[in-house]
């Protein structure tokens, strides 16, 4: 059996942005392909201004873990519900909405611009990038962070050329982390980990990750589990945090 690695060189961008814009229906993945999303996530989404120019990032790859090859970069999010449910009351700090720019997250090297993330002609939820050094993206139609609610970054865990992608280590996460996102209005919302889940593609919790929350809250999501013989990532990688205070 060769080498995934091996093939790295190999995929164009327009065979890695196939595997990633797959249409995926009732929240069910496939290939840790982005889905369609139907509607706005849970909570006050706003969407904030046009999409910022791609950017780089850095991660800083874990020295005992490789699970990512760099044949096809994936990131994966389940479907958003067609419409938001009914709010809930707020419960702890929250900010007015405004367009995230930069994540932080000391714990596993990563500092990375943040591009918007909307919708693709097909309805499927656009991706960053697959190029080393891509940014991680924040889907529009979800709360800004820190607003009620969830809002949800997706980022690629490997590259078309190279292994380590920027949430490449995000499965060493720990509940008690703190991370910050900056945002345009220059506040930056600081996060803390409450749980870090590993789940099946045909598993991934739709409501437990887009649905109303009482807090300003985020998700982190990646994939993980590649499986060489079907040339698939198996799993999505979920940090679930929320919002602990803010800054200038």
């Amino acid at each position: 059996m060769s080498d995934p690695r091996s093939r790295r060189g190999s995929v164009s961008r327009s065979a890695a942005a196939a595997v990633l814009t797959l249409g995926l229906a009732s929240g069910v993945l496939a290939g840790c392909a982005a889905p369609a999303a139907t509607g706005s996530a849970a909570g006050p989404s706003t969407s904030i201004g046009a999409s910022s120019p791609t950017t780089t990032a850095t991660a800083t790859p874990s020295p005992t873990k490789s699970t990512a090859p760099a044949s096809k970069p994936s990131v994966a999010a389940a479907a958003a519900p067609a419409a938001p449910p009914a709010k809930t009351k707020v419960s702890g700090p929250v900010l007015p909405a405004s367009r995230p720019t930069r994540l932080d997250i000391p714990s596993i090297g990563v500092g990375t611009d943040l591009i918007d993330l909307g919708r693709q002609d097909d309805g499927t939820t656009a991706v960053p990038p697959g190029e080393a050094g891509s940014p991680a993206g924040w889907y529009q139609y979800s709360p800004s962070p820190g607003q009620q609610g969830p809002a949800i970054i997706l980022g690629h865990v490997n590259t078309t050329t190279i292994p380590e992608g920027v949430f490449f280590r995000l499965h060493e996460m720990q509940p008690g982390q703190q991370f910050t996102v900056t945002r345009a209005d220059g506040r930056v919302a600081v996060f803390q980990v409450d749980k870090l889940r590993t789940v099946r593609k045909d598993q991934f919790p739709t409501l437990e990750v887009y649905g109303n929350t009482a807090r300003s809250e985020i998700r982190l999501i990646t994939c993980g589990d590649y499986q060489a013989s079907s040339d698939r990532f198996e799993e999505n990688t979920i940090v679930y945090a929320h919002l602990i205070g803010s800054h200038r």
